[in-house]
């Protein structure tokens, strides 16, 4: 308070008529329109595994805190869910294609562990709601429909369809894959 008792006493401020109230100042500067629910628990996570001495929860989610502080001095912050989502997709490719490799090594211990982490990462993916697949096959047709009778290539319809659902969680391979289909048949 003692920062804020210089401003007060200044004589503009007092001889106004509204009473200064910075309660009120910080409700309305601190809201956001974030639909975040798995990211915000992730510290809680870090501090329940610590006390449950889980190591490969503790390691995992250490893991994803620096990634996220990395993205964070990026142009790309992970803020949202959907953000958050891809992040764990990501980390799970790695983590199965280091599984195949260790397998390929017989390194089983190497093998377990990463297989922890894995369970893990997959715990996070699927607490966070994804975009229907109902809703991808409308984005994919109104793509579609959008586009010149001739123009309907893979690129064309894979931008637009990821422009309508960039920042939702999504699975990527459906995509694809939906598009891939979509595109073949007409």
């Amino acid at each position: 308070m003692s920062l804020f008792r210089p401003m007060l006493l200044r004589p503009n401020l007092l001889s106004s008529s509204r009473p200064l109230c910075l309660r009120t100042a910080l409700r309305f500067s601190s809201t956001s329109a974030s639909e975040a629910t798995v990211l915000p628990r992730l510290q809680s996570d870090l501090k329940n595994a610590m006390r449950a001495k889980n190591k490969p929860a503790l390691n995992t989610i250490r893991a994803l805190q620096a990634e996220i502080i990395n993205a964070s001095k990026t142009a790309k912050p992970i803020s949202t869910d959907g953000a958050f989502y891809s992040l764990v997709q990501k980390q799970i490719k790695a983590a199965n294609t280091a599984i195949a490799e260790f397998q390929a090594a017989k390194r089983d211990d190497l093998v377990d562990k990463e297989q922890q982490q894995l369970n893990v990462l997959q715990k996070y993916a699927d607490e966070i709601p994804k975009l229907a697949e109902s809703e991808v096959d409308v984005i994919i047709e109104q793509a579609i429909a959008g586009l010149e009778e001739g123009k309907a290539t893979f690129g064309s319809v894979m931008g637009k369809v990821m422009g309508a659902i960039k920042g939702r969680p999504h699975d990527v391979e459906y995509v694809t894959k939906k598009i891939q289909e979509t595109v073949g048949n007409k």
